[in-house]
């Protein structure tokens, strides 16, 4: 792990992996660190060097200022001071989950920095903008979830579920959150009894160390009124958005409601996956955006 020095007396820990093109990856969240994003930059460590950046309050990133900054637009700033710290022209952004609703966000504000963008399992509306919507990605997710009755750990994990966001606000205990998030994270994933699927997911586990600020900042508000449409059509460079089937949280809904108002972006759904591809489905997940960078 590496630290560089920010503007104002602030600092920003990495790590790089792999050879190739510059990009920065982007861990989902917010609150988590950078490390869990290291399986998808061995994917592709010989076309991208990857740079995995501690979000701002993550690992020994600087907390941000102000709580405000904990938004996508909060964090592709931050992002961009350490890009520019480093000293590197253009970039590709790879991000995953929330990390993909900033990767979209930073090729946004940012759009002279960014050479491609994929966001893999992207959101960008809220539950309550969903709502309004008509409720299309909730239907997914209520779907997705309702695969797993049965299963032997869903009666532990489905009341932390229903009960997050309320726990997340009660909380002042960080490990509170990654022991919850634990809990529920075969979730994430459509076939979590599958052995390989069972031993990503546990090492995942390993890499979930909280932010408890973001977390509440998240829980808070930002996620149920987020609606990242009006900012897209900024996006100039080449897009793809990478979708997971039976993603419960920020499945194919989503990704169609990005597409709708970005319209020369790639889709891709992942057929029988959840969350999370570089688990899942690593070897189409390769493909697909190997084929989208050459």
């Amino acid at each position: 792990m590496q630290t560089i020095g920010l503007p104002g007396g602030r600092a920003a820990t990495y790590e790089v992996v792999g050879e190739g093109r510059p990009a920065l990856m982007f861990p989902g969240g917010p609150g988590f660190a950078a490390s869990y994003m290291r399986s998808d930059a061995e994917l592709f460590a010989d076309v991208l060097r990857s740079y995995l950046i501690d979000p701002h309050g993550s690992g020994g990133s600087t907390p941000p200022a102000d709580p405000k900054d904990y938004s996508p637009e909060g964090h592709a700033r931050f992002y961009d001071k350490v890009r520019r710290a480093l000293g590197i022209e253009r970039v590709i952004v790879l991000g995953h989950s929330f990390g993909a609703t900033t990767a979209l966000t930073y090729a946004a504000l940012f759009p002279g920095a960014v050479e491609r963008c994929i966001a893999v399992a992207a959101f960008g509306m809220g539950t309550e903008v969903d709502a309004v919507e008509g409720g299309e990605a909730a239907a997914e997710q209520t779907a997705a979830i309702d695969r797993h009755v049965g299963a032997p750990w869903f009666d532990e994990a489905k009341p932390v579920f229903d009960s997050w966001t309320e726990r997340v606000l009660a909380t002042d205990d960080p490990t509170e959150v990654e022991w919850m998030m634990a809990t529920i994270l075969p979730f994430y994933t459509a076939h979590p009894e599958r052995p390989e699927v069972a031993a990503g997911l546990q090492k995942m586990k390993g890499h979930l160390k909280a932010d408890l600020a973001a977390v509440k900042v998240w829980e808070g508000g930002l996620y149920q009124t987020i609606d990242l449409r009006p900012l897209l059509p900024k996006i100039v460079c080449p897009t793809l958005l990478v979708a997971g089937e039976l993603d419960f949280i920020c499945g194919p809904a989503q990704a169609r409601s990005i597409a709708a108002v970005l319209p020369g972006a790639g889709v891709e759904v992942i057929s029988d996956i959840g969350h999370v591809p570089s688990i899942e489905a690593h070897d189409a997940y390769r493909r697909i955006v190997r084929d989208f960078l050459d």
